[in-house]
């Protein structure tokens, strides 16, 4: 049986690698992939098949499936408190599960690798061998579930700042990750449909964006309902993605385009703010930047292009352009 030994915040930790069946071990209800969902149900009804339904449900367990069925198994341990329960691994439990129900006789699906956690290792040294994996690393949690478990840490005594120096964070960021999270669950998860749906977690970007951009927060200060506004303009598909989320401080300078994107939408109310600044549509923008960056020519670019044929034919066309789409509006002036 191989051995190795894991420093987990100076605390030497000793795993065992072992096989074991996937039907014989326990998945952890607490698990920040479900814990949310978990939490809506009855105290009784928070069990093992409970977390299976809620594993399967999600889109990423069945494309583990496919990829343990097509790499013949488990690659990679997962691991195990001392009495079977799940510490980290509980998706790939489940799909392990799956694959070896479509293919019962597999022999590749009848087993998986795990670290086997001693008996005697502290919970909150188990905690902090659980952040280590999926905080501190590329690998791991979606950065819902990286929130939920820093609030964990929080909730256990730790303070922002120390949290924040064991994974390599600014203690801002720590406090960024706890506002946005607490956001969704007083104000965004009881006004939708199914607050247990996984997809709403995905949304976890535009939350934690409201409140990394100052300018934001400085309309917060201003419009005291905007958190419940923008609940709203999220569950109902206005606000959709990160680049909305950078762009509201523009409609929210506007009452108006705030107006038109409650009323009709986004595309409203960025359609305003561009009938009112021509200069921020895409084409007008792309035309001043250029603009800019011709002013900012330097003198070996001057003198590149004076020796350049080609590049004089590329200032020519679009001289030729701008002429005729000046001759053009002044036509339709006339007219």
């Amino acid at each position: 049986m191989a051995t190795y030994t894991r420093n987990i915040q100076g605390y030497s930790v000793e795993l065992a690698l072992i096989e074991v069946n996937p039907n014989e071990v326990i998945l952890d209800p607490s698990n920040p992939r479900i814990g949310f969902s978990m939490r809506q149900l009855e105290e009784e009804e928070r069990n093992e098949a409970a977390c299976v339904l809620l594993l399967t449900s999600q889109e990423e367990t069945e494309a583990l499936r496919r990829s343990i069925i097509a790499s013949s198994g488990v690659q990679e341990p997962i691991y195990l408190r001392a009495d079977g329960r799940v510490a980290e691994g509980n998706r790939r439990v489940v799909a392990l599960r799956a694959a070896l129900e479509e293919f019962p006789h597999d022999p590749r699906f009848a087993k998986m690798p795990a670290w086997r956690i001693p008996e005697d290792i502290p919970e909150h040294v188990v905690q902090d061998l659980l952040n280590e994996i999926h905080l501190g690393s590329v690998r791991g949690w979606a950065p819902y579930e990286k929130a939920l478990q820093m609030r964990a840490l929080v909730e256990g005594g730790l303070i922002e700042e120390e949290v924040a120096e064991r994974y390599r964070m600014e203690a801002r960021d720590v406090r960024q990750q706890l506002a946005a999270i607490e956001f969704m669950d007083r104000q965004y998860f009881p006004i939708t449909k199914d607050p247990t749906d996984p997809e709403h977690r995905s949304k976890f970007s535009y939350f934690l964006e409201f409140f990394k951009n100052g300018r934001i927060q400085a309309h917060s200060n201003e419009i005291p309902d905007l958190r419940d506004r923008f609940a709203r303009w999220v569950r109902d598909g206005r606000i959709n993605t990160g680049a909305r989320v950078r762009r509201l401080p523009r409609i929210l300078d506007s009452s108006e385009a705030t107006r038109l994107l409650d009323v009709i939408g986004f595309d409203a109310a960025d359609e305003y703010l561009a009938n009112q600044h021509p200069e921020e549509q895409e084409l007008y923008a792309l035309i001043e930047r250029t603009r800019g960056r011709l002013e900012a020519m330097t003198v070996t670019e001057l003198m590149e292009l004076s020796r350049s044929p080609e590049r004089k034919g590329i200032f020519g066309a679009l001289k030729d352009e701008l002429s005729r789409i000046l001759d053009a509006v002044e036509r339709v002036g006339e007219n």
